[in-house]
């Protein structure tokens, strides 16, 4: 049972780095443009952001699961500890966004706080990342 949640926390990893990644493409683009983005543009950014989501609600699911089956819930460390929280600053912002893309008008930007958040959240899935290799590896 640990293999498969491994292989579905590293799915959850792929597709919250691909829903990132395309969301930012889709922002760079958009800032380019003179007028409105292109009906395209929008409903790809409603589809990329919500891969991202999923990502990061499997990466929870997954992890919280392994961590409690595998460690009983144990506290595993400082390092551990710093993991868990970039990941809920993460979360907080994958959770601020699927709420104001649920919210916002089709074709309006994303709210200034989004656009600034979005790419310290990707700063920190780096961060997450280096820190599971230090806590697990």
């Amino acid at each position: 049972m640990l293999i498969l949640m491994k292989m579905l926390h590293l799915f959850g990893l792929m597709l919250g780095a691909g829903g990132g990644m395309g969301s930012m493409f889709l922002a760079m683009q958009a800032r380019r443009l003179d007028g409105p983005p292109p009906p395209a543009l929008v409903a790809l950014r409603g589809r990329f952001g919500m891969a991202g989501f999923i990502g990061i609600l499997l990466l929870w699911v997954t992890g919280l699961w392994m961590w409690l089956s595998a460690y009983g819930g144990a506290l595993l460390g400082p390092i551990f500890v710093l993991k868990l929280m970039v990941a809920a600053f993460i979360l907080g912002v994958g959770i601020f966004g699927f709420v104001a893309m649920q919210r916002a008008t089709p074709g309006s930007p994303p709210p200034a706080l989004l656009r600034r958040l979005g790419p310290l959240s990707g700063v920190a899935a780096y961060v997450a990342v280096a820190l599971a290799v230090l806590a697990f590896g």
